[in-house]
């Protein structure tokens, strides 16, 4: 960022930064606006015409602390600061995206880094500062921010440097800038409900052995993740509002104060682990995600195996057991199960056998592939209509 553009900037911006709250019914229209916009399409090359761009140039003002649009004067920044930001938006090349995951449900977790994630708690104050609270505030004044509530709960933490769209406006509103000369009945089948980052760091959390430490038997899973939300540097992309923190599990609780009075509050719903837990997990660090990286490159993960354990750990009851049925298949199944092409002759085996067979070669237990066996014949009576299932 030059002196100079800054400079041009600032005078450029004078003007509009000049105007209070509430400033213009439209300031879209407004001389002072106009007169920027016409500013940014000279000299900027990301500024480009449309309704794209003027979402985002909004956006990205609000964002910058336009003091016409703040109704609390704390949220407005000073016309240097708010050039600056203006300018890094326009000549940024890549941006920061941070995918903040409550861990719900989770017992105690030792902090652990690994590849871009990180699992740890923090501080009210460190949550204001990780979800950008400053700038949630431009956008939704009206709501309050329960950093308190919030630091309650342990976090994965995901971050990733994407290289940005050339025109603000598509960064802005990507759909609009979308060919339409394309199949818009097309889909991805294995596109998840979480980025591809944070799918990979949570497939990575799944490897640990959870049923094993997991104290109650109704359940296997560590934590669970209700939701995800999304924080970027990006001031042309307009930020989503927090969930709230009733989202998350919470249990009545209460304790006696140094005066014998009882004293009645709320806390998070830990699911307790095994101690064991606690030095395995310390030890899930770049060196282990390397493993982890490894073993991703070999022909293994070739088919959707990640995909469905992320899918089946984020589903519950007969979707989470079809979804770890897949993946047992993606991982173990081969294409010539399906075919007689490559097959023995004399192998006349189901593909379910065979599938069985190798589960029972690889945990060394025999039971365990029939136990393969039968919840393949429990997913087809699942699956049937009801004229099958009643032998119809």
């Amino acid at each position: 960022m030059s002196d100079d553009k800054l400079a041009r900037t600032e005078a450029a911006l004078d003007s509009l930064w000049s105007i209070g709250w509430p400033g213009p019914s439209n300031l879209s229209q407004s001389p002072a606006y106009m007169a920027f916009r016409q500013f940014c399409a000279d000299n900027f090359s990301a500024a480009d015409k449309g309704i794209g761009f003027s979402f985002g140039l909004s956006d990205a003002l609000r964002g910058a602390g336009l003091p016409c649009l703040m109704p609390e004067p704390c949220l407005a920044s000073t016309l240097e600061e708010g050039a600056r930001a203006i300018v890094a938006a326009f000549e940024a090349t890549t941006v920061r995206r941070t995918y903040l995951c409550p861990l719900d449900l989770a017992d105690t977790l030792p902090p652990m880094a690994f590849g871009n994630a990180t699992v740890r708690r923090y501080s009210p104050e460190e949550i204001t500062a990780l979800f950008d609270a400053v700038r949630l505030a431009r956008y939704f004044s009206g709501r309050a921010f329960e950093a308190s509530h919030l630091a309650q709960f342990q976090w994965l933490t995901v971050e990733e440097i994407v290289p940005v769209a050339r025109r603000a406006g598509q960064r802005a509103l990507p759909w609009l800038y979308e060919s339409w000369n394309r199949d818009f009945g097309a889909f991805d089948p294995h596109a998840g409900a979480h980025p591809r980052v944070v799918a990979d760091a949570v497939f990575a959390l799944l490897l640990a052995p959870w049923e094993d430490w997991h104290t109650l038997e109704t359940d296997w899973a560590g934590f669970t993740i209700p939701w995800v939300h999304l924080v970027t540097d990006d001031l042309f992309l307009r930020p989503k509002p927090v969930p709230s923190p009733g989202t998350l599990t919470w249990e009545d609780a209460a304790f006696q104060d140094h005066d014998g009075e009882l004293i009645e509050y709320q806390r998070p719903v830990a699911v307790p682990l095994d101690d064991v837990a606690q030095p395995i997990l310390a030890a899930c660090d770049q060196s282990w995600w390397g493993l982890i990286e490894t073993a991703a490159a070999t022909p293994l993960f070739e088919t959707p195996v990640k995909h469905f354990m992320v899918r089946a750990a984020s589903s519950d009851g007969m979707d989470q057991v079809m979804g770890h049925k897949t993946a047992i298949e993606a991982a173990l199944g081969l294409q010539s199960d399906f075919s007689n092409k490559g097959r023995p002759k004399h192998d006349q085996i189901s593909a379910t056998g065979r599938l069985a067979k190798r589960v029972a070669i690889l945990l060394g237990d025999a039971q365990a592939g029939q136990g393969c066996c039968q919840s393949n014949a429990n997913r087809s009576l699942h699956d049937a209509g009801p004229s099958l299932r009643a032998g119809g």
